[in-house]
């Protein structure tokens, strides 16, 4: 499952529902995490590698439920960053999610 390590004040904006995008720069490192990459017919295909993904406040621990939120991934694309959390003039992922209720 896709993990992202987060600062405190990103996390509770997520848990609290204000903020439903994450953004990282478009680099290779995240294009190899983010799809399964293909060459099919001389056609180059991208397809989401992850429908779910876990956001950390810091570097908690697996067993410290209270600082890790599942969410499902929605939708993936590539943005100008200068409007996001960001605020950079490159090119961007904008994951688009939606939090999963843990059950308890």
């Amino acid at each position: 499952m896709l993990t992202f390590n987060l600062k405190k004040e990103w996390f509770e904006k997520i848990k609290s529902g204000e903020k439903t995008h994450e953004y990282r720069e478009v680099k290779e490192y995240w294009f190899k995490r983010l799809f399964l990459y293909s060459k099919i017919l001389c056609r180059q295909t991208a397809l989401p590698l992850h429908s779910e993904c876990v956001f950390v406040c810091g570097y908690a621990s697996k067993d410290n439920k209270e600082k890790r939120l599942k969410a499902k991934i929605k939708s993936i694309s590539i943005i100008n960053g200068k409007n996001t959390d960001l605020a950079i003039d490159k090119d961007v992922f904008d994951i688009e999610f939606e939090l999963i209720e843990e059950k308890k």
